[in-house]
C-alpha cells in the first residue's frame, strides 16, 4: 500500500512539473558601435548588419534550467549559455549576461536565436551539443539536423501540447527593479525589455534576425 501511495505521488509531482507556467525576463539589444549610445531593442525579423553589436540579457527563475542555442547563416549552432554556466546563487531571479556586445559577421541570412527555460533538465539537448562542438564537418551536419529536431520538439509553434507567449514590459528594467526618474524609458546596456511566459514546465522563444 505505501508503495502504491508513493508511486501515485511521484506521478502526481511530475504531472505538476510537465503542466507549470514558467517564464524569464529577456532584453536582445544591438547598437552600431562601441563609442554608440543610441541602443536598439531587437525582435523577431529585426533586420541588422554586418559589423553591428548584439548583447544578451536573462532574468530567469533561480533553480530552473535556462539555455541559448544560435543557429547562425550558415547553419552552424553555439551554444551560448546553459546550466553548466550557472553560479551559486539565493536570490530569487538569476540576471545574466550570455553574451556581450559582440559584432555581427559575415556571411548575412537568417540568425536565429533559441531562448529556452525548462523546469526540467534537458539532457538530450545538451549532449547533442556537446558531441556537436567535438565532431568533424561530416559528423557536424547529421549533428546539426538532430539538435534542430530537438528545438523543434520544445517549440509551441511546432508543437500543440505546449504553449509560450513573450510580450513587452511597459518599462525597461535592471537587476528587477524599474528606473526611476527622467530617463525611465531609456534603455541600458543591461536592460531588459520582454518577458515570456510558457506552459507544460518550458518557455521558449525563437528570434530571427535577418542579417543584411
Amino acid at each position: 500500500m505505501k508503495i502504491l501511495i508513493t508511486l501515485f505521488v511521484l506521478m502526481v509531482t511530475m504531472f505538476a512539473d510537465d503542466n507549470a507556467k514558467i517564464g524569464f525576463q529577456y532584453g536582445f539589444l544591438s547598437k552600431a558601435s562601441d563609442d554608440s549610445n543610441d541602443i536598439t531593442v531587437l525582435t523577431d525579423s529585426s533586420i541588422i548588419h554586418t559589423g553591428d553589436l548584439l548583447k544578451i540579457n536573462i532574468g530567469y527563475k533561480n533553480k530552473t534550467n535556462f539555455y541559448i542555442v544560435y543557429r547562425d547563416a550558415d547553419g552552424g549552432f553555439v551554444e551560448l549559455y546553459s546550466p553548466d554556466e550557472e553560479k551559486d546563487s539565493k536570490e530569487d531571479t538569476l540576471y545574466v549576461y550570455p553574451l556581450h556586445w559582440s559584432p555581427m559577421n559575415q556571411p548575412p541570412g537568417m540568425e536565429t536565436f533559441y531562448f529556452i527555460n525548462s523546469i526540467n533538465s534537458l539532457s538530450e539537448l545538451s549532449k547533442l551539443m556537446q558531441r556537436y562542438d567535438k565532431a568533424p564537418p561530416k559528423g557536424k551536419s547529421k549533428l546539426a539536423i538532430r539538435i534542430q529536431e530537438a528545438l523543434n520538439t520544445l517549440d509551441p509553434n511546432v508543437q500543440d501540447d505546449i504553449s509560450s507567449i513573450a510580450s513587452r514590459l511597459d518599462k525597461p528594467v535592471v537587476g528587477g527593479v524599474s528606473f526611476r526618474g527622467d530617463d525611465d524609458d531609456k534603455l541600458k546596456d543591461i536592460s531588459v525589455t520582454h518577458e515570456c511566459i510558457g506552459e507544460g514546465g518550458i518557455a521558449f522563444q525563437k528570434i530571427v534576425l535577418i542579417h543584411q
